[in-house]
């Protein structure tokens, strides 16, 4: 098996660019500057509810598909598989990372590639959710107490869903926010994501903590207000093209398919506590990659005396440090721009409402600056799985020989197909998010001329943030001739 975990998102060489790294980061930022011009030219008269209105075509195919039972069985079933198999493997496999499939389930085909795919596609953990699917499935067969009458053999028998048995306290999404932080500091600052068996007790954990809040405060309530990822995956599904509208029963109606991104423009829930679960999907991308930066390196240096006398817990202690300073500048910043927004849009709205609106319009930057991150992963790292299939524990075994000397291609992973692929999804999101902004502010502030002269604080935090975000993943897979 070769040693491919060890290049984690970057290479073994370097891409030398032909030209200087500024001279990329200038184009890329003129790019999105014209962008800005053209969305003026073609959608600057778009004001009030027509702004954010955008064309969709219904399916009726999808949507007999989608009130079927079959895609949720289907998925939960994968989804189930796949937690079994993260946490046996983990358990009782390797030791070693990338002799272990729960690393390469967790970390690339759901962390990564899944958050991809809902992006392009649609939401896929409301197919894929383990522990919707536990819960569905047990409350099926599982005798409950209904409107009085007790479940017992001499009594009357009904059966119907779990719970629930307490009113869960509103709270909004902050409890996800913390489960989503949680896994961010799993990942990025505990050191310990390379450990298979680490990674499996905490699977196990975070499930005993969901089922049992699906079955003390109910099912839907605890997943879209405590449940890290499904409220993630809410949000990126908002960028996919598949739109499911619903009846007040909650039963699917009828399926469209709409331009990527603009799903993002529907109504949504307002609080900070949605701003900073978005501005967290941000920040914690952002942190992964500054993490092979020289300017992480000297914030290391500079803090050795104070991390150093904490043993152990030093490295936790700094990356979470690092990790918690960079989410709140992050999100002083966004508010400052917003505060300028709103004065530039000369306009009387609620800051919470408004600010909660925009933070959707980041969401395309943080879904191609997860592509482009973790363009490698999931294109070379992603085929380590492969020869493991025949041996998944380490046992010696021998389940299927064909696959077991295996070796991973790089054919759409050298280091200069990767830098000019994260220039294009870099941009390409930032562009798009210029588009949902002024969207947005026609929207909000009911003028043409006010929607556009608070898009110029936008679009200089547009273009900081592409030649920041370029700058970020430049660093360890190019260098300057």
């Amino acid at each position: 098996m070769p040693a491919i975990g060890l290049f984690l998102h970057g290479f073994g060489i370097r891409y030398d660019l032909p030209i200087a790294l500024w001279l990329y980061l200038y184009a890329a930022g003129g790019v999105v500057a014209i962008s800005f011009v053209l969305v003026v030219v073609f959608a600057g008269d778009k004001v009030g509810a027509r702004a954010v209105e955008y064309p969709r075509r219904p399916v009726p195919s999808l949507a007999s598909v989608a009130r079927s039972p079959w895609p949720r069985a289907i998925g939960g079933g994968i989804g189930v598989l796949a937690l079994l198999a993260l946490v046996v493997s983990g358990l009782l496999g390797s030791t070693q990372p990338t002799l272990n499939p729960s690393e390469y389930i967790t970390w690339i085909f759901f962390w990564a590639a899944t958050v991809i795919v809902s992006g392009l596609v649609g939401n896929l953990w409301y197919l894929l959710n383990p522990w919707a699917a536990i819960y569905d499935a047990v409350s099926r067969f599982y005798p409950h107490e209904v409107r009085g009458f007790a479940a017992t053999s001499r009594g009357p028998r009904e059966r119907v869903r779990l719970g629930p048995a307490r009113k869960l306290p509103g709270g909004g999404v902050w409890p996800a926010t913390v489960f989503y932080f949680s896994f961010a500091c799993l990942e990025l600052t505990s050191g310990m994501s390379n450990r298979p068996w680490i990674v499996a007790i905490a699977a196990l954990a975070y499930s005993c903590v969901t089922l049992a809040g699906m079955i003390l405060f109910g099912r839907d309530e605890w997943l879209d207000h405590c449940e890290g990822f499904t409220v993630l995956f809410d949000i990126v599904g908002r960028f996919g093209p598949v739109e499911a509208e619903r009846d007040a029963s909650g039963r699917i109606t009828m399926v469209y398919l709409r331009p990527w991104g603009v799903g993002l423009l529907k109504q949504a829930a307002s609080g900070w506590d949605r701003v900073v679960f978005v501005i967290l999907m941000l920040s914690t991308l952002a942190f992964d990659g500054i993490l092979s930066t020289p300017a992480w390196q000297d914030f290391n240096i500079a803090l050795e005396p104070v991390w150093l006398p904490m043993g152990s817990f030093g490295f936790f202690f700094v990356r979470t440090l690092g990790l918690v300073l960079l989410t709140i500048t992050f999100l002083l910043v966004f508010i400052g721009f917003m505060q300028l927004v709103i004065y530039f849009g000369n306009r009387k709205v609620d800051l919470k409402a408004t600010v909660s609106a925009f933070s959707l319009t980041l969401v395309p930057i943080a879904l191609v600056y997860n592509a482009a991150h973790n363009y490698s992963y999931v294109l070379v790292q992603s085929q380590g799985l492969i020869p493991l299939l025949n041996d998944p524990l380490g046992k010696g075994w021998n389940l299927w020989p064909a696959v077991a000397h295996y070796q991973p291609s790089f054919a759409l992973a050298q280091a200069a197909t990767v830098w000019y692929a994260q220039v294009v999804l870099i941009v390409l999101g930032h562009v798009i998010a210029v588009y949902l902004s002024h969207l947005r502010a026609g929207e909000r502030f009911r003028s043409a001329q006010r929607a556009l002269l608070s898009q110029y604080p936008m679009l200089i935090l547009m273009i900081a943030y592409t030649m920041v975000s370029l700058s970020i993943l430049a660093a360890p897979i190019t260098r300057e001739s």
